[in-house]
């Protein structure tokens, strides 16, 4: 061991190698200050005496299997020109943390592949420290997130925990990134954040959403020069709603006749036809045959899901016979959909004006989830947040 190799390995600056002594697991290596990094806080003269010293021992990143300490002799100094008293502060020192900034670059680096717990254990320190550390980083690394280059947006929810507690993100579709999480999904808890953008995102164009009222409301209220989008997949699910509303009606009615022909069909009916094995297309022709309400509701679906395939002039006038057809099917949750629908027809349309989709966030959700059963749940929210804004670096891939 040597003062150089302490620089080039460990970023060890201003310090001079003195000697190294092993106990047990451990390497303890003995260093003092030297006064390269000497200057008075007040005055910034570099001429000092010592007045008392102590030493401090901080944990630097381990050798091979062995956990290593930096034993380092510190001076008190006293300047000579304005008599001011300090203990100095070297560069590889993270004020009052017992270690070096190379460990914690360590832990961060090993934090890519591991989770907290194993990256703890490897270290052999608690996960609190870990934590403490990745806390730190990303708290400096998102204290602000640039909003001024956003041009289309998602927005969803997702749960955080059991109770029908959820959390809002808003997302920058074009690189998946998540901008903003708040705890809620009511027009009061998401507002702050859409004046915010009206204030900075002076390119936002497009916003994708379901069809939450509290979204649509806040989002109109303070951008209305930005369009809305709802795409494919929240009507597909409004739509399967629906059928399967109208599947539990039906059943409701043959169980008071003793029949259980739709119990265990539910998926078949939510599939898309095309997707079906003959099999199962066999079946669900026979079942849709013997149930009328259901035939209607199925077709309608699929007659739904070509509107997406359409252009602009045409996909209109698509969509208000597709309504007006439900409406006068005299069922009752088709008919529900479709003045769903019909109150949202712009941001339908304005799907083939700008061709965006919740995809992204949907994946980012994905994501979300197995950031939650990595972690075994969050009781920190702070952190939590801050794993989402950072969520958008990391990269999951099929093992085996």
């Amino acid at each position: 061991m040597s003062t150089s190799i302490l620089y080039h390995a460990f970023g060890l600056k201003g310090i001079h190698y003195e000697s190294t002594h092993f106990l047990g697991d451990c390497i303890y290596i003995n260093a003092r200050m030297t006064d390269q990094y000497v200057r008075c806080p007040e005055c910034r003269n570099r001429k000092a005496s010592f007045k008392g010293q102590k030493r401090r021992l901080l944990r630097m990143s381990p050798i091979g299997r062995k956990r290593c300490f930096l034993d380092l002799l510190l001076h008190r100094l006293k300047c000579l020109r304005c008599g001011h008293l300090w203990w100095p502060t070297l560069p590889f020192m993270d004020g009052k943390h017992r270690y070096v900034r190379s460990f914690a670059l360590t832990a961060l680096d090993l934090l890519k592949f591991g989770t907290i717990r194993s990256v703890a254990e490897y270290l052999a320190v608690g996960w609190d420290l870990v934590k403490q550390i990745h806390k730190e980083r990303l708290s400096l690394l998102y204290r602000s997130v640039p909003l001024h280059k956003v041009k289309y947006l998602g927005i969803d929810e997702f749960s955080i925990r059991k109770g029908h507690e959820y959390m809002t993100i808003f997302v920058n579709i074009e690189d998946g990134r998540i901008l903003h999480a708040v705890e809620g999904r009511s027009k009061e808890k998401i507002q702050p954040f859409i004046e915010k953008l009206s204030k900075k995102a002076k390119k936002l164009t497009a916003i994708a959403m379901d069809m939450s009222g509290s979204y649509y409301s806040a989002v109109r209220g303070w951008l209305p020069h930005v369009d809305i989008v709802f795409d494919r997949y929240h009507v597909s699910a409004l739509m399967n709603q629906a059928i399967d509303e109208i599947r539990r009606g039906q059943q409701r009615e043959l169980d008071n006749l003793g029949q259980k022909a739709l119990k265990g069909n539910r998926f078949l009916l939510l599939r898309n036809y095309d997707s079906l094995e003959p099999d199962r297309k066999a079946r669900l022709d026979a079942l849709l045959k013997a149930n009328h309400p259901l035939f209607i509701a199925h077709s309608m679906k699929e007659q739904l899901r070509l509107f997406w395939d359409e252009d602009f002039d045409s996909a209109k006038s698509f969509l208000e016979v597709w309504i007006k057809d439900a409406m006068q099917s005299g069922i009752g949750p088709l008919a529900k959909v479709a003045k769903t629908l019909a109150g949202y027809k712009t941001g339908l349309l304005n799907y083939f004006k700008y061709s965006i989709t919740s995809a992204v966030v949907e994946g980012t959700n994905n994501k979300i989830k197995t950031l939650k059963r990595q972690a075994y749940g969050f009781r920190d929210m702070v952190y939590f947040k801050l794993r989402l804004y950072h969520l958008h670096t990391q990269r999951y891939s099929l093992t085996g």
